[in-house]
């Protein structure tokens, strides 16, 4: 979503659930810009556009004030209207919170450094900013300290989906009404380094504010609705536009499945564009990245030709910016499944299905000597079998974000030296599921990706691409295996 799309959707809530009655004033727009971090541009443009829609009154003297007067009856269907449409995807949110986003946050905080603390322990004693504006600050200090733009994407649009339409109710939950002191608890216990204690304080949190939504849902939400619910759905990129970046993802498939072999050929752009139902142009813009990423070369009046994994690094175009941020999307994807895999294995492997296809895959993959798709095989699980449908919809982007790092398939040497490195896992993972050990699969998963985020982070450095280094948090794992590689 646009930025001054995001606070007019918010303000527009908030009026219609009362939080701004009548002539109420709106903050101005410089607070505004501060507490979202955003150009005074992007909230002109909000409010503006809340002004042409009739939900406020702008003047230079006055400001903005609330222009629609809503009867408490009028108030209360909104309200009612508003969650009972949201209720299963809120729900599902609540639940996929522990395994996506409360080891997230311990990591964020647990790397926040003394200035982010302090402004964390001053934005406590705010008593006269919404609160909602208050956890949009929190968010930008807990989790900005794991540098990644992706992360922060996904963890704004859950609360703006979620938590900010409670916050923003006229009287707050329970919850809420003392929700600094858990904050100061967490902010205290990181001055300490007592990381067990911040853990427990994260969870336990976490836990009480998904059980006040379900009381909320139980004694207030009765309407039983008549339109389509609404879902949540993470818009991945920033520029919503760019088809062309979903469609090079889907070409990327095609290769990794094996639709499209590795030193052959790609469909024509006609037929490509036919078969994926872009236009041309769209396919031809995606070839230009692809060619670009090293992950195919045009041949003048031959085609466009895939390259081999050997190949690809060498006809990288490490030095375009474009490629730059495709492959920290590539690492920013593989530092959230690294601190989300272990909580999400142990959830998964209650699935007798999952543990049985994560079997076959692991021996499908030594039959053919590709060891290093051990990472796609055992990750492409989750989006497939996992039992919160928001924890499959995100671990499906971000598994296809890994298919980005296409150059670096190789960084671990030859053939020889890439089996060799990955079959230690294989095994690995293939006695932890037959002893049915799930505290040892997840940890050695997570071991993994720790231990190939730190990998490539420093190989994409090696190659001048900027800000990868500060992904890699210090107390990361050490690969259990073949640490001479």
């Amino acid at each position: 979503m646009e930025l001054h799309t995001i606070i007019y959707d918010l303000m527009v809530t908030q009026i219609e659930f009362g939080t701004y009655r009548y002539k109420d004033p709106l903050p101005k727009m410089e607070d505004v810009r501060q507490w979202f971090c955003v150009s005074l541009d992007t909230v002109k443009a909000a409010y503006h556009q809340l002004k042409t829609d009739g939900y406020i009154t702008l003047t230079k003297k006055a400001g903005a004030a609330a222009a629609i007067r809503f009867q408490e009856s009028e108030l209360e269907r909104n309200i009612q209207m508003f969650f009972s449409l949201r209720k299963d995807a809120v729900m599902d949110l609540c639940e996929s919170f522990a395994p996506l986003f409360s080891r997230v946050q311990w990591y964020g905080l647990k790397n926040a450094g003394p200035e982010q603390l302090d402004q964390l322990e001053c934005l406590c004693s705010q008593t006269k900013i919404l609160r909602p504006y208050l956890m949009v600050q929190h968010i930008r200090l807990i989790y900005g300290p794991l540098n990644n733009d992706l992360l922060l994407r996904l963890v704004w649009q859950a609360f703006l989906f979620y938590q900010a339409p409670f916050l923003s109710l006229p009287t707050d939950l329970t919850a809420f009404e003392d929700s600094n002191a858990p904050l100061l608890d967490m902010i205290r216990q990181c001055r300490q380094k007592d990381w067990e204690g911040l853990w427990e304080t994260v969870s336990s949190c976490q836990e009480r504010i998904t059980s006040a939504i379900r009381g909320f849902y139980a004694s207030r939400i009765t309407l039983v609705p008549t339109r389509e619910p609404v879902s949540f759905h993470w818009n991945i990129y920033q520029n919503t536009s760019q088809r062309c970046y979903s469609l090079s993802i889907d070409i990327l498939k095609n290769i990794r499945l094996g639709f499209f072999a590795q030193d052959g050929f790609l469909p024509s752009p006609a037929k490509l564009a036919e078969d994926m139902q872009v236009s041309t142009i769209t396919v031809r813009r995606s070839l230009k990245l692809l060619n670009q990423l090293g992950v195919t070369q045009s041949i003048n009046g031959v085609g466009t030709k895939i390259l081999s994994m050997e190949h690809s690094m060498e006809h990288c175009d490490f030095t375009q910016p474009l490629i730059q941020k495709r492959l920290m999307d590539f690492a920013q994807s593989l530092q959230i499944l690294a601190m989300t895999c272990g909580a999400c294995t142990k959830l998964l492997v209650t699935n007798a299905l999952a543990v049985d296809m994560w079997k076959k895959r692991l021996a499908y993959i030594k039959e053919n000597s590709r060891f290093e798709s051990v990472v796609f095989a055992s990750l492409e699980i989750i989006p497939l079998c996992f039992p919160i449908q928001t924890v499959r919809q995100i671990y499906g982007h971000l598994v296809c974000f890994l298919l980005w790092g296409y150059p670096l398939r190789c960084m671990h040497g030859s053939r020889e030296e890439i089996n060799e490195f990955y079959l230690s896992y294989i095994n690995s993972f293939s006695e932890s599921l037959e002893t049915c050990n799930w505290d040892a699969l997840a940890a050695e998963l997570e071991d993994l990706l720790f231990y190939e985020l730190q990998f490539a982070a420093a190989r994409l450095d090696e190659l001048g691409v900027k800000d990868t280094s500060g992904l890699v948090l210090s107390g990361y794992a050490e690969p259990h295996v073949n640490k001479d590689h």
